[in-house]
């Protein structure tokens, strides 16, 4: 766990240099990137979304969750600030995991300097940037004891954090055309991840003890099974309907992305659930909860892309492997390069090292068990 790092200096500096080292080949995968190397990536005009925003979703739950139970928990009972840094770290690194996805990063100023009032990346923007001031008013209000900022601080990021998750996925929902995306079941399923990571962090981290330990295993428990409850109903939908957007669930849980559904399900679903509930391995079934949230989001994220638009079957425009036939089909599946892996993990690598020196740091006391602000 991390804080077993922050007493081991050979660990430490282990970890640092692997972080440095994909930090590294994140910047040259980059670099190519933004050089328009033809093929460097494998996201098209068809398939304009993939690891880049199954990663900033994940962060985003990830940094969401945290910084909420950073907010609400009782001081003497959570770890607070550990739980508001590791929000904030993974909060901003969402914020760099979309920035390939936009272009050069010189760009993103225009959603500030000159928005598109119409767009709904635009409310993302900026619910992501009022939960990171907040998150990072609470570390300050936390770490010098100061309880009025504290108490504002936990009140704008705990309500910021929940609206930030769930404007992401009103945002998805409403994306004309995209069929995969239109499923209000995602908006729950995306509220109840944001839980779960949550409870995930706190229980790795070491940042809850006592009574409160044993109720945050307990809910893990019962979220993952909340969870797949949803998803059961999604699927069960398809017994009375047949409509595309139910399509495309069908095909991601026996189509060409079935391994990983059912890996999700299976591994990042019932088996930390049923150790949650049985309170046995607790870290393990956090780390795999985890696990599961990613892969959640890259499914939910190429699921989008699995169907063509209304407008492209109206079109009749050419898909890859489209046969020419009435009606939607499943098409290639998309298959991230190594350059977006790499991208993909200088964020990961980033956000490691930025909360590892940040535990090891005076910004969190060795001391830290519970913060009475």
């Amino acid at each position: 766990m991390v804080m077993d790092i922050k007493m081991n200096k050979s660990v430490f500096l282990g970890v640092g240099a692997v972080c440095l080292v994909l930090l590294a080949l994140g910047v040259f995968a980059l670099v190519q990137q933004y050089s328009f190397i033809e093929g460097i990536t494998n996201i098209t005009s068809y398939v304009p979304w993939g690891l880049y925003i199954s990663l900033f979703l994940f962060f985003e739950a990830v940094g969401a969750g945290a910084l909420f139970l950073a907010a609400v928990g009782k001081p003497a009972m959570f770890s607070r600030l550990k739980l508001a840094v590791v929000g904030v770290v993974c909060s901003a690194c969402a914020g760099l995991a979309i920035l390939p996805d936009l272009g050069r990063p010189l760009g993103m100023w225009r959603l500030f300097l000159a928005p598109n009032m119409a767009s709904p990346l635009l409310l993302d923007v900026w619910l992501l940037s009022a939960t990171l001031v907040f998150g990072v008013l609470l570390i300050v209000g936390l770490r010098f004891a100061k309880p009025g900022l504290a108490k504002v601080a936990s009140i704008g990021a705990g309500v910021f954090s929940v609206l930030l998750v769930l404007g992401t996925a009103v945002m998805f929902c409403s994306i004309p055309g995209k069929l995969g995306w239109e499923s209000p079941a995602e908006i729950a399923i995306s509220l109840v991840q944001m839980a779960v990571a949550g409870c995930a962090i706190a229980l790795l981290l070491g940042a809850v003890t006592g009574a409160a330990r044993n109720v945050i295993v307990k809910l893990a428990g019962a979220l993952l099974i909340a969870n797949a409850a949803i998803m059961l109903g999604e699927g069960m939908l398809l017994v009375y309907r047949n409509d595309f957007v139910l399509r495309t669930f069908e095909a991601v849980m026996f189509g060409s992305y079935a391994w990983i559904f059912w890996t999700h399900v299976v591994a990042g679903i019932v088996v930390p659930a049923a150790l949650l509930l049985l309170d046995k391995g607790v870290t393990v079934a956090a780390g795999l909860a985890l696990a599961g949230v990613l892969l959640s989001k890259f499914v939910y994220v190429v699921r989008g892309s699995i169907y063509p638009t209304y407008g492209e079957i109206s079109e009749g425009l050419f898909i890859p492997f489209l046969q020419p036939s009435t009606g939607p089909q499943m098409v290639n599946v998309y298959v991230p390069s190594v350059s977006e892996f790499m991208v993909a993990g200088a964020v990961v690598g980033l956000a490691v090292l930025l909360v590892m020196v940040a535990f090891n740091s005076k910004l969190v006391p060795a001391d830290d068990a519970g913060e009475q602000a």
